[in-house]
């Protein structure tokens, strides 16, 4: 049943919060993109590893997501010998460990995500010499050594990097794309009935449960919450459907529901000014590794740049500008073979 007054100011409310939220992914977006300095940077400094990388560019570092990138950055180090086994499996050979961050010979870009970086080496690796056989398809170590590494210190790894606006800003966001979707629901209460609220209910269970409980295994979670997810779009479809909707107000609150959540709060990214420098750094030199010609790159050592590659997840698309024939110092096959880790 339509109910003009009630449909006229929900759907003003839910276009305002579209609105909002494209304010604040241009204004948020803008501010950072003006802090990228517009030079040229050819390389990073040494020590700089794969985990500053996540950690400048999203606050957190995730070293289970970075297999590949941390074995050769620290083969690079010198702290590895890598030997090839198959495809996707190489032995490591602990040649060294990472000196204490105080040590004279410590060299690192940020302490904090060096000491952590040196934990996780040290319970891969807990004495000198020990070799041990990595599936490069595979974490390195499983989480709850890394949960329990990061427990140890009381300095959260975001730092430094964004402030509570940050995070505030985030929250804002997330709840203004999810309030069109609520609107429409408290439409349906209006002009039906009760159950109206059911929809709202369920598209909020299946969305925690996705984007929060990381302990459920992946393809358990989304299969899982696209079932509650799927059930509330239906149900909005199916009730505006029946209805004079002139606005649209259903399709555009899952519209923004999407868009919003996982695209356009991407965008809101309020960062310390001494740490936009350092990521104008980083876009930069991904910019100079993704868009520079082979006579440009024919200076840069490909395994030096190789744990950023992996890092910015660019290899595949820029490994042919490079020089591979010569086989890395560090690394050791018998038939010359490369795997998948080069």
């Amino acid at each position: 049943m339509y109910k003009p007054i009630p449909y006229h100011i929900v759907a003003v409310a839910v276009y305002a919060c579209i609105l909002t939220i494209c304010i604040l992914a241009i204004v948020y977006g803008l501010r950072t993109r003006a802090y990228v300095k517009r030079e040229k940077i050819t390389a990073l400094p040494r020590g700089f590893s794969p985990l500053d990388v996540q950690r400048i560019f999203i606050g957190k570092t995730y070293p289970r997501r970075l297999t590949r990138a941390l074995i050769v950055h620290w083969a690079q180090m010198g702290y590895i010998m890598v030997e090839h086994i198959s495809r996707y499996k190489v032995n490591l050979v602990c040649l060294d460990k990472p000196p204490v961050h105080s040590s004279k010979k410590a060299v690192f870009f940020d302490r904090g995500t060096y000491v952590r970086e040196r934990d996780i080496f040290n319970a891969l690796f807990p004495r000198q010499s020990v070799a041990v056989t990595v599936n490069l398809l595979k974490p390195l170590i499983p989480k709850a050594k890394v949960k329990s590494i990061n427990e140890a210190y009381a300095v959260r790894e975001d730092e430094g990097v964004f402030s509570t606006k940050h995070y505030r800003l985030k929250v804002v966001t997330l709840i203004l794309s999810f309030a069109p979707f609520a609107l429409c629901g408290v439409y349906m209460c209006i002009t039906g009935s009760f159950t109206g609220i059911i929809p709202p209910f369920m598209m909020m269970l299946g969305m925690f449960v996705f984007r929060f409980m990381r302990e459920i295994p992946f393809w358990f979670r989304l299969i899982w919450s696209m079932g509650w997810m799927g059930a509330a779009t239906a149900l909005t479809i199916v009730f505006f459907n029946s209805i004079f909707d002139p606005w649209y107000i259903a399709y555009a609150s899952l519209a923004i529901l999407v868009a919003g959540s996982y695209v356009l709060i991407q965008f809101i990214d309020h960062r310390e000014k001494n740490n936009l420098s350092d990521y104008s750094d980083l876009v930069n030199f991904r910019k100079f590794l993704l868009f520079s010609g082979k006579e440009k790159l024919s200076g840069v050592d490909y395994y030096q740049a190789l744990p950023y590659l992996y890092a910015f997840n660019i290899k595949r698309l820029v490994k042919r500008k490079f020089a591979t024939d010569r086989l890395p110092d560090w690394y050791i096959s018998e038939h010359g073979k490369r795997g998948a880790l080069l």
